[in-house]
């Protein structure tokens, strides 16, 4: 169950791809209406061809990224997605067009083409070369277009088998309908159609966490947590977004990755979050736990889900609840390699050498702390003088080192005690 592959995703990705040829295709059509390969090509029918075929690319990478929401409506991000994704995968086409050209027409000259008859062989062997450099250029831009490293990757061999998939299909198609402009309709939306569900494909095939909707306006959705930070709520721009529930606030919560664990902060100062039936405020998440945020019910996956033991869980009252405790990893006194802040279960929050490191309760910090206690923008840690300072950034609830609130900016060193409002850390450098 919990390695289900999510259908309604590949559906939009196909469907949008789809979409993406069709409409790219017109451009295609327009430029190359009545042309032959034989036809020997002046500078701007080379120019309009990389152009038109660009415009293709970046239709079908626009659609595919704004599908991203599985939602038919059209709203501000999905039009961001489609305009960012647009404009990159048409950027990254250009180049990718003019090589697929020259790559195509080089394997045409090699085989004799326009010489000698050749068989479709070889025009397939040359068209699915072409495409699958285009392909996996614009699965590339999918993925440099969600701002996610890791989905550069999985776009561009989604879209390389894609852009491969639809090169193959591409003249043989073009035989069954007989050629001319409907078989480069089909053709064209084939291929849009392939990248779209080959990127999808290989995201599901691939992802290591998501979240399913048990109960709420969205049962049944499923979200890939494939972000080092992925955010809760009802906003729009949130990598889960759940909608349609007063009580969710904007920015609900937040799931970060730490290596190969997920943690699960609250941000609702009033509504909270509930684990498991507990109210929390920061848990490490393990397979088949369930999230409670206002009506919406959430179980959380893990692709490889281990069997060690259950992490513990600290409610809002510090109470603890029945899950069997894991060992707290003690904060180490010596030196570490890299400057950090350390909390009360052992996880370390690296901290920048060179910038200041904002801390608070927003998720624009650098290290977000899930603590009602600690202010929005509560404090940050900044270079100076070989080592690091603590700043207090007017914080309600105060910054405190060693036991004393500080007023201003104070001197770390190694092995301080922090805290920001009643969130304990330990400060490494």
């Amino acid at each position: 169950m919990n390695d289900e592959i999510d259908r309604r995703e590949l559906a939009f990705k196909a469907l949008a791809g789809l979409a993406g040829g069709a409409i790219g295709w017109l451009p295609v059509e327009l430029v190359n209406h009545n042309r032959t390969l034989t036809e020997p090509q002046t500078p701007w029918m080379l120019w309009s061809g990389t152009l038109s075929m660009a415009l293709l690319l970046g239709a079908i990478g626009g659609l595919i990224l704004a599908a991203e929401g599985k939602r038919l409506e059209v709203t501000p991000l999905a039009k961001r997605r489609l305009l960012r994704g647009f404009l990159i995968c048409f950027a990254l086409g250009i180049p990718a067009v003019y090589y697929s050209n020259v790559v195509f027409s080089k394997i045409l000259a090699y085989v004799g083409f326009g010489v000698q008859p050749v068989s479709i062989a070889y025009l397939m062997a040359a068209r699915t070369a072409s495409w699958t450099l285009m392909g996996l250029m614009a699965g590339a831009g999918v993925g440099l277009a969600s701002f996610s490293l890791r989905n550069i990757l999985k776009g561009g061999i989604g879209g390389w088998v894609g852009g491969f998939i639809g090169g193959l299909a591409f003249d043989p198609l073009n035989v069954l309908t007989g050629g001319g402009l409907v078989s480069r309709l089909i053709g064209l939306s084939v291929v849009g159609l392939m990248i779209g569900l080959l990127i999808g494909l290989v995201q599901e095939l691939t992802k290591s966490a998501w979240l399913n909707v048990e109960a709420g306006r969205l049962r049944g959705r499923s979200f890939n947590i494939d972000r080092s930070v992925a955010t809760l709520g009802r906003a729009e721009e949130n990598v889960v977004g759940l909608f349609g529930d007063p009580g969710v606030q904007p920015r609900h919560a937040v799931i970060e990755r730490h290596g190969n664990s997920y943690v699960l902060k609250n941000l609702a100062v009033q509504q909270g979050v509930f684990l498991n039936g507990n109210r929390i405020e920061t848990a490490e998440l393990s397979e088949g736990d369930r999230i409670k945020i206002a009506g919406y019910e959430l179980s959380f996956h893990l692709k490889r889900a281990g069997a060690g033991p259950r992490p513990a869980i600290v409610r809002q009252d510090g109470a603890p609840t029945s899950a069997p405790p894991r060992a707290a990893v003690p904060p180490h006194v010596g030196r570490m390699a890299t400057p950090c802040l350390v909390d009360v279960n052992g996880r370390r929050y690296e901290l920048r050498p060179k910038a200041p490191t904002t801390l608070g309760r927003a998720i624009d910090n650098d290290i977000v702390i899930a603590d009602a206690s600690v202010s929005r923008h509560h404090a940050s840690i900044v270079p100076q003088d070989g080592g690091f300072a603590l700043r207090d950034l007017a914080s309600q609830n105060g910054t405190f080192v060693g036991g004393q609130r500080i007023d201003g900016t104070r001197p770390l060193a190694n092995g301080d005690d922090v805290r920001l409002g009643d969130a304990p850390f330990v400060f490494h450098g």
